[in-house]
C-alpha cells in the first residue's frame, strides 16, 4: 500500500514539474514575443502648465520604445490634439519624429470658451491599447478679458488647497493593500494603507487594527500622501478591521478578510539590493511555484521552486537593473499568479547629469544670456539625445521639482493604474531612505497597467493588433469606370510639384484600389492625380480617360476621448495664478496699445529709395512662380489691351517661342511641356483660354525648367488670375486628372524672441513675458556634445526657472530645474 501510494506522488510530481516547464516556456515565449511587439509611450512637454486665451501653446513631444525608452522601430507619425471640456477637437497636428522628438505649437484662439482642456498625443499603433495608454495631460486656459474679477476665473478651474485643513472635518475614504495580493492565515504580512481623497491625504491619521473579539493587534499612522503600512499575522478563523477615531466616535474599515490557504511574497528594497521572501502554508509547499520578475516585460529573474519548502529567501542586486517598475509574480505549480509585487528600482548608474552653466551670472533687464549644455553619464562620458527646455518666470508659472515630468512619466506613471501626484518628490534627493520607502508604500497601492497575466498569455496579441505602426504618408484611393460605373483597373501617376517634383506611375488593381506612399515632407504639396484605362500616351484619345480617381481620407476619426487617466497640473498655490493672470493682463494691454499704435505708424510718410514698380511686380510673381525664375515671361497687366487674344496668341509673344497653327516649339529645343497653375495639361485643354483669364506666362528653358518632370524640351507655364474661374469650368472636371493639396508634417512655428540688442521694433515696446525663452531643438551628438541656447532677458526683474527635458540615445529620461535670478 505504501508503494502504491509512492508511486502516486511520483507521478504527480512527474507530470506537475513537466506542466511547469512548459508553462515557464510559455511564459518567456510571450515575454520575448511582447518584446518584439513592444507597446510604445509618447511624452510631451509644454513650456506652461496653464495658458490665457489669445496664447500659443508650445510644446515638444519624445516618442520612444516602451521596453527600453530608445528610439522606436515602429511608428514615426505621432498625433497631438487640444480637446475642450465637452470633448470636441479644437485643434490637431500630426507631426513626424525624425529621431525621437518633434516640436509643434496651438494657437489658443480668441473665440474659444475658457476651460481644462486637454492636451492628448498618440500613435496610431497606440490604439490597439485602451486610451489611458495615451498621454493625456489637463491644460487650464483663461480668458482675461471677460472679467475683472481673478477669483470668479479661478474658481472655473476648481483651485483647492487641502494643507489648510488642520483635522478631520468627515470620515476619510481608507483602502488596504496586502501585499502579494492577499491576507493568509498564519503567514506574516505587510498591508498598505491608502488615503484615497485628497482632502486627508495630507493629515497624519492615527488608527489601530482589531481582530474580530475587538482585541487591538497593532497600529498605524499615515504619512505624506496620505500613505502607511502596517504588519499582522492573520489567526484562523478572525476577521480584522481598522478602527480610526473622528470627534470622538469610532469609524471601522474592514480589512480584506484572511485566506485559510494561499502564498505570500514580501519584498524588502533596500536600494542597492532586494531582499525577497516568498512563504505558503500549503501541505505541498512551494514544490514547482514559479517566481518571475520583468522590467516592461524584459526577464530580470526567475526562479523554479523544486523542493516543497514552505519558504525561501532571495538577495537580489539591483546594480545590473535599468531604473523603473519591476514587476514580480509568482505562479503555483499550475501555472495561476498566485502574488503580484511591484517595486521600483532607482539605480544610480543609470542617471545622467545635466550641467549648465551661463556666461552671465548676474543678467539685468533686456539682457543678452548664453547657456551652455553638457550631459554625461557617472563615469564622465559624454551623452547623446535630444532635450527641449522652457524658461519661465517663477512669480507667474511656479517651480516645483515635485511635478510631473519625462523622467516620473517614463518610469512611474506611465506604468502604473491610476496618477501618481507630486511623483518628482521621490526624485528630489538621491538615496534617500525617506523617499525610497514612501515610494515603495506607493507601488504597495497601485497596480501594473501593462500587463494582465491571462491576456499576455492565452490570446494571440497579433489578432489584437488592427493599428499598424505609421512610418509616412499615403496617398490611396480608388479607380472608376465613367462608362462601366464600377471600379476598374487603371494606370495612375502622381505627380508632387512642391520642392524637388516627384512623379511615380502605378496601375490600381482589379478592384480599383491604389496607394502611393510613404511619403515624408512638411506642411502642404501640391499634388496631380491622374489616371489612364491604358497607359499613358504622348497623343492621349477620349476613350482612354474616361476614368474618374476617387481619393481616400488621410486619417480616419480620431479615437474616443477618455479622461480617467490625465495628468493634472498642480493648481495649489493661488498665489501664482494670481500673477499669472495679472501679468497676462498687462501682456494684453501691452499688445493692444501696440497694435494701436502700429496703425497710426502706418499714417506715416517715410521717404526712402523704392524699388521700381515693375521690381515690385516681378517680384511678387516670382513668389507665386514656386519653380523660381524663369527664362523669360510675359506679365499680362503690360497687356491689359489683348484681353480677347487667344492663349496660343499670347504664347507666341514669348522670346524664343515659335506658334504655328495648333504647335508649339521652343527655339532650340522642341515641343515643350504645358503647365496650367502647375499643373500639366494639354494644349486641346487651353485651346479657348484668353488673355482674360491669364496673369501672367512663363517660358523656362534648359536647368530653368528642371523643376518640372519630362522638361528636356522646356516648359511653359500659364498662371491664371485669381478668382478667374477657367481651371475650374475646363481642367479639374476632365476626366483622369484631379489635383489637391497633400496635407504633410506640421512644421513648428519659430518661438517669438525679441532682439534687444539690434531689434527696432522691440526697443519701443514694453516686454513682458510669462514665457521667457522656449527652445524645442536641442540636439546633442557625437560629434557636437555640448550645446548653446542663446536668449534675452525682459523687462521684469525676477527669479526664473530653467526647466530642460528629454531622452538620451541610449534611452534615460533627463530632467533638470535650476534657477536664475534678473536684477
Amino acid at each position: 500500500m505504501i508503494k502504491k501510494i509512492t508511486l502516486g506522488l511520483t507521478v504527480i510530481f512527474l507530470l506537475s514539474f513537466t506542466l511547469t516547464n512548459n508553462f515557464r516556456e510559455l511564459v518567456q515565449e510571450k515575454l520575448s514575443g511582447y518584446i518584439d511587439n513592444y507597446p510604445e509611450k509618447v511624452y510631451v512637454q509644454t513650456d506652461k502648465p496653464y495658458y490665457t486665451i489669445g496664447e500659443d501653446i508650445w510644446f515638444n513631444t519624445y516618442l520612444v520604445n516602451g521596453v527600453n525608452h530608445k528610439r522606436t522601430n515602429k511608428s514615426k507619425i505621432v498625433y497631438v490634439e487640444l480637446i475642450n471640456e465637452k470633448d470636441s477637437i479644437v485643434s490637431k497636428k500630426q507631426l513626424y519624429t525624425f529621431n525621437t522628438s518633434a516640436a509643434g505649437d496651438f494657437e489658443i484662439k480668441k473665440n474659444w470658451n475658457p476651460g481644462n482642456y486637454m492636451l492628448r498625443a498618440y500613435t496610431n499603433y497606440m490604439r490597439n491599447n485602451e486610451a489611458h495608454y495615451f498621454f493625456q495631460k489637463q491644460i487650464p486656459i483663461w480668458d482675461v478679458t471677460k472679467t475683472d474679477s481673478i477669483n470668479v476665473t479661478i474658481d472655473t478651474i476648481e483651485l483647492t488647497n487641502p494643507e489648510t485643513e488642520i483635522e478631520l472635518k468627515e470620515k476619510p475614504d481608507i483602502q488596504f493593500y496586502p501585499e502579494g495580493g492577499y491576507l493568509i492565515d498564519g503567514l506574516a504580512s505587510k498591508v498598505g494603507i491608502k488615503i484615497k481623497d485628497k482632502l486627508n491625504r495630507n493629515i497624519t491619521i492615527n488608527g489601530v487594527i482589531k481582530d474580530s473579539d475587538d482585541k487591538t493587534i497593532s497600529s498605524f499612522k499615515t504619512f505624506q500622501f496620505g500613505l502607511g503600512i502596517v504588519t499582522l499575522i492573520p489567526e484562523t478563523n478572525k476577521t480584522y478591521h481598522a478602527a480610526v477615531t473622528i470627534n470622538g466616535e469610532e469609524i471601522t474599515y474592514p480589512l480584506p478578510k484572511p485566506l485559510p490557504n494561499g502564498y505570500n511574497l514580501n519584498i524588502v528594497n533596500n536600494g542597492d539590493h532586494l531582499v525577497v521572501k516568498v512563504a505558503t502554508n500549503n501541505s505541498l509547499g512551494l514544490q514547482n511555484s514559479y517566481l518571475l520578475a520583468h522590467q516592461r516585460g524584459a526577464l530580470v529573474f526567475e526562479k523554479l521552486e523544486t523542493d516543497a519548502n514552505n519558504s525561501y529567501i532571495i538577495k537580489l542586486n539591483t546594480n545590473t537593473l535599468s531604473d523603473g517598475v519591476t514587476h514580480f509574480t509568482l505562479f503555483n505549480s499550475t501555472g495561476k499568479p498566485v502574488c503580484e509585487r511591484l517595486v521600483y528600482i532607482d539605480n544610480p548608474e543609470d542617471d545622467a547629469i545635466l550641467s549648465l552653466t551661463s556666461d552671465n551670472e548676474t543678467p539685468t533687464r533686456r539682457d543678452h544670456v548664453n547657456l551652455n549644455i553638457n550631459l554625461k553619464d557617472k563615469e564622465g562620458n559624454a551623452l547623446t539625445g535630444n532635450l527641449s527646455m522652457a524658461i519661465t518666470d517663477i512669480d507667474a508659472v511656479g517651480h516645483s521639482s515635485k511635478t510631473e515630468n519625462i523622467k516620473t512619466y517614463l518610469l512611474l506613471n506611465s506604468d502604473l493604474r491610476g496618477q501618481i501626484e507630486n511623483p518628482g518628490y521621490f526624485f528630489e534627493k538621491e538615496n534617500d531612505p525617506k523617499r525610497r520607502y514612501l515610494l515603495d508604500l506607493t507601488m504597495l497601492t497601485h497596480g501594473w497597467r501593462r500587463f494582465i497575466w491571462n491576456e499576455l498569455l492565452y490570446q494571440n496579441n497579433e489578432d489584437s493588433i488592427t493599428f499598424k505602426p505609421e512610418i509616412g504618408l499615403y496617398i490611396s484611393g480608388r479607380t472608376t469606370s465613367k462608362r462601366k460605373k464600377g471600379n476598374i483597373s487603371a494606370s495612375t501617376r502622381i505627380t508632387f510639384m512642391g520642392g524637388f517634383p516627384y512623379q511615380e506611375k502605378k496601375r490600381s488593381d482589379a478592384n480599383g484600389t491604389f496607394s502611393y506612399g510613404p511619403f515624408v515632407f512638411m506642411d502642404t504639396m501640391p499634388t496631380i492625380l491622374e489616371a489612364r484605362i491604358r497607359e499613358f500616351q504622348k497623343e492621349e484619345t477620349k476613350n482612354n480617360r474616361l476614368v474618374d480617381i476617387h481619393l481616400d481620407k488621410n486619417y480616419g476619426p480620431s479615437p474616443k476621448v477618455n479622461r480617467k487617466s490625465i495628468l493634472k497640473p498642480n493648481m495649489d498655490d493661488q498665489t501664482k495664478i494670481t500673477n499669472f493672470i495679472q501679468q497676462s493682463k498687462d501682456i494684453f494691454k501691452i499688445n493692444e496699445g501696440f497694435l494701436e499704435e502700429a496703425r497710426l505708424l502706418d499714417e506715416v510718410v517715410v521717404t526712402a529709395t523704392l524699388k521700381s514698380q515693375k521690381e515690385k511686380r516681378n517680384e511678387e510673381l516670382n513668389e507665386k512662380a514656386v519653380y523660381g525664375y524663369p527664362s523669360n515671361r510675359i506679365d499680362m497687366q503690360e497687356y491689359e489691351n489683348m484681353e480677347t487674344f487667344f492663349i496660343l496668341d499670347l504664347i507666341g509673344m514669348l522670346p524664343g517661342v515659335n506658334v504655328v497653327n495648333d504647335t508649339i516649339s521652343i527655339r532650340g529645343a522642341g515641343t515643350p511641356s504645358i503647365y496650367l497653375n502647375n499643373i500639366p495639361v494639354e494644349l486641346t485643354d487651353i485651346s479657348t483660354m484668353t488673355g482674360a483669364d491669364v496673369e501672367f506666362i512663363d517660358v523656362l528653358k534648359g536647368i530653368d525648367a528642371s523643376y518640372f518632370p519630362n522638361s528636356a524640351n522646356g516648359v511653359i507655364v500659364i498662371h491664371q488670375k485669381e478668382g478667374a474661374d477657367f481651371f475650374a469650368k475646363n481642367i479639374k472636371r476632365k476626366p483622369g486628372i484631379i489635383d489637391f493639396t497633400s496635407t504633410g508634417f506640421y512644421t513648428a512655428r519659430e518661438f517669438y524672441a525679441p532682439d534687444h540688442m539690434y531689434g527696432f521694433e522691440e526697443a519701443s515696446r514694453e516686454d513682458i513675458r510669462t514665457t521667457l525663452h522656449w527652445e524645442p531643438k536641442i540636439n546633442l551628438t557625437s560629434v557636437d556634445t555640448s550645446a548653446r541656447v542663446s536668449f534675452f532677458t525682459s523687462d521684469i526683474r525676477s527669479n526664473y526657472a530653467i526647466k530642460i527635458e528629454g531622452i538620451t540615445d541610449s534611452g534615460i529620461p533627463v530632467y533638470h530645474l535650476s534657477t536664475f535670478e534678473v536684477e
